[in-house]
């Protein structure tokens, strides 16, 4: 792990070369952090890949019951139970399926394809030994002459056009979805900006002065900033706080009727029950009954996980955090 690492950092470095030297720097000082996404994305994409194909033996496996009539069950207690929660990242899925969710998942299928094949054609390079000394050329060149070896590789293996029209495709589903949430959460990001205003004036006037005195003079410059980001901080997270409540509520009845009335739809296509009016009452009933539940659940945790559900759902939290601070930014 550690010498993938290295290797990574030394590579991100030669490429920081063939930039501009305006940027040049920069790369070069985010090397590590770079390194160290590639080399999580490098051991953990492999297990992403083995929970999808597992996933999809699920899936396979669960087929004869008709699983994909019950996606609006699980949509429903999703939102009866997390909406609190993942506010943004339940209203994204929603706006996906609405406008982008095809041609993404189209674009993604595209890009998965073409990653397979450079990974693949990678690792056929890697043991290239042209010179015949046994040692592969890969680990015998230097890190500029790796990064150049990589890159014409990538060049010569993907198809521009299919990666230019998916990745277009991914933007323009994402800019939709991005409208759809700024419309949505108008009113928690003006709370957010106008929180923000209030903080930010004497959070300078008192905290300047203190950290001028504390803080380095080469440093000193970035004292502004640090306060304006700071009290953004907090602004959005008081503003996403109430706006959670809010969602947390709306979810919770939404999604409790939406998971119901998905029940009672399944069960009537298959023949376990025909429905009447009786059933259209007792598929409300049981929807405000999920509602209540799935809110006083979210109420009591104070609408964060617990453990182990907040390791769990890590990857949705962080992708939740991610919308919340687009959106809010």
């Amino acid at each position: 792990m550690n010498a993938t690492f290295k290797k990574k950092q030394e590579l991100v470095v030669a490429a920081a070369e063939k930039t501009p030297e305006s940027v040049r720097a920069y790369i070069v000082k985010l090397a590590p952090i770079i390194a160290l996404v590639g080399t999580i994305l490098e051991v953990s994409v492999p297990y992403m890949i083995k929970i999808y194909n597992g996933l999809i033996k699920l899936y396979k496996i669960l087929e004869p019951y008709h699983p994909e009539d019950m996606a609006y069950v699980f949509l429903g207690l999703c939102m009866a139970f997390f909406g609190g929660i993942f506010p943004a990242l339940i209203t994204a899925v929603e706006a996906y399926r609405q406008v982008g969710f095809a041609s993404t998942l189209r674009a993604l299928k595209v890009l998965y394809d073409d990653c397979l094949k450079v990974q693949e054609a990678s690792k056929k390079d890697d043991k290239i030994d042209a010179d015949k000394d046994g040692i592969p050329d890969v680990e015998q060149v230097e890190a500029h002459q790796l990064v150049e070896r990589k890159v014409l590789l990538f060049l010569k293996t993907t198809d521009p056009k299919a990666v230019s029209d998916a990745l277009a495709a991914i933007t323009s589903g994402w800019l939709s979805v991005l409208a759809s949430l700024r419309i949505k959460f108008a009113r928690a990001i003006t709370l957010g900006a106008a929180i923000g205003d209030v903080l930010r004036k004497p959070a300078t006037r008192y905290l300047s002065p203190f950290l001028h005195k504390v803080v380095p003079p080469d440093y000193e410059r970035w004292i502004i900033p640090g306060i304006n980001y700071t009290c953004k901080f907090i602004a959005m997270t008081i503003a996403w706080t109430i706006q959670s409540i809010i969602s947390a509520f709306h979810s919770a009845v939404r999604g409790g009727q939406l998971a119901a009335k998905g029940t009672v739809a399944y069960l009537h296509k298959y023949g376990f029950i025909s429905i009447d009016d009786s059933h259209i009452l007792v598929d409300e009933v049981v929807g405000y009954v999920i509602a209540a539940l799935g809110f006083f659940v979210q109420a009591r945790s104070g609408f964060h996980l617990p453990f182990p559900l907040n390791i769990i759902f890590l990857p949705f939290r962080i992708l939740e955090f991610v919308i919340v601070w687009t959106i809010m930014g």
